[in-house]
């Protein structure tokens, strides 16, 4: 069995083929289009009075978490931004379906690492089959959200499950939702504790992203993306494929 170091060290490999500039600049576009959107959904529910400004006071009296004359006077005058219920169900499945679309083109971005054709651009092909890869995303979401909804354990099955949805669908993109999910499922059985061995492996990883203050995820980020995708390698090895 390929062990978690192994997997890390074929990415390692990969990016220093002469990928890394390339790796950062695409994680560049790939966080660029996440925080742009994230900015027009919040414009967009300022505008429709989706989105208020709230005075801090008022959160706090409606949280009650924390008594209002144990936070200074000027403080409270502050105003953050509040979002109701019905803008925030919408903004969730915005942002769930413009991830796939974001996680889409990542995904043939860090495959391409692996097989050696590359393109920073790569990373906007997701677009180009928008509402497929945004439905996918919503399903994937859905069934995790239902299944946690049941039992954590559960839920967290179903999150390994479907880890390896986006890649499959790069390399079928004629495959429909359902067959992509269903289809994760099956390569991930007896897989799902190696992948988790290999999310734990990143612990140190992630916390010199936290003493950096995000800085070290410019590097960290696109290693972690090219490991999952190597990953994804050793699974269609396994599979004979």
């Amino acid at each position: 069995m390929i062990t978690a170091s192994e997997t890390r060290m074929r990415a390692w490999r990969k990016l220093g083929e002469g990928n890394w500039l390339v790796a950062v600049g695409a994680f560049g576009l790939y966080w660029l289009m996440g925080t742009v959107f994230s900015q027009l959904l919040t414009r967009i529910g300022f505008a429709t009075g989706g989105i208020e400004a709230v005075p801090l006071g008022e959160v706090v009296k409606m949280l009650g978490s924390v008594p209002a004359d144990m936070i200074p006077a000027d403080l409270l005058k502050q105003t953050m931004p509040v979002a109701k219920p019905g803008f925030l169900a919408v903004q969730a499945v915005a942002t769930a379906f413009m991830n796939g679309v974001i996680t889409a083109g990542w995904a043939v971005f860090t495959i391409s690492v692996m097989r050696n054709g590359a393109n920073a651009l790569q990373v906007f092909s997701g677009f180009s089959r928008f509402l497929e890869m945004g439905w996918l995303m919503l399903v994937k979401t859905a069934r995790i959200v239902l299944w946690t909804l049941l039992l954590i354990v559960p839920g967290v099955i179903a999150f390994y499950s479907y880890r390896l949805a986006f890649f499959l669908k790069a390399d079928h993109p004629e495959w429909s939702a359902t067959k992509v999910l269903m289809e994760s499922r099956r390569m991930m059985n007896g897989r799902k504790w190696s992948l988790a061995c290999l999310d734990a492996s990143f612990i140190g990883w992630l916390l010199l992203v936290a003493v950096t203050f995000g800085i070290a995820t410019l590097f960290v980020s696109p290693y972690m993306g090219v490991t999952y995708a190597a990953f994804y390698e050793d699974v269609l090895d396994g599979e004979g494929a």
